[in-house]
């Protein structure tokens, strides 16, 4: 078997933060636009939140966003994530960042996706700047 047309090239480092930042994105605003700001769904679910899976989905996603959990989950994941320098963990907290900039825990959620940021930036040996 040839693996002339096979690429042997490593991927970019980072292309994996922009995949997790895109999907977060995405799953964080269907979540925004479908499950918590519709009006009829509002008043259905409130009456009985944990009535049908829309509505216990619904509920558990304000549950998340309320009292800026999601934020504090995301400051703290990303401040382990600067302190022991692993990538899963700063992807993990990119998402959760993400997530929370558009599910209404700014507060936190904003500083939590600069350390993030930060953690995923290769790590540069001590010495003089050239």
């Amino acid at each position: 078997m040839s693996t002339a047309g096979l690429s042997t090239q490593p991927r970019p480092r980072w292309l994996a933060p922009c995949v997790v930042v895109l999907a977060a994105l995405l799953l964080a605003s269907l979540a925004r636009y479908r499950l918590v700001e519709p009006a009829a769904l509002t008043a259905l679910c409130d009456a009985m939140p944990w009535d049908s899976p829309t509505c216990i989905l619904r509920s558990l996603t304000v549950r998340a966003f309320a009292a800026e959990r999601l934020g504090t989950l995301a400051l703290a994941v990303s401040v382990l994530a600067l302190l022991t320098r692993w990538r899963t963990l700063g992807l993990f907290a990119l998402a959760a960042a993400t997530a929370g900039l558009v599910l209404y825990s700014t507060r936190w959620a904003a500083p939590a996706l600069l350390l993030a940021a930060l953690a995923l930036l290769p790590a540069t040996a001590p010495g003089p700047a050239r």
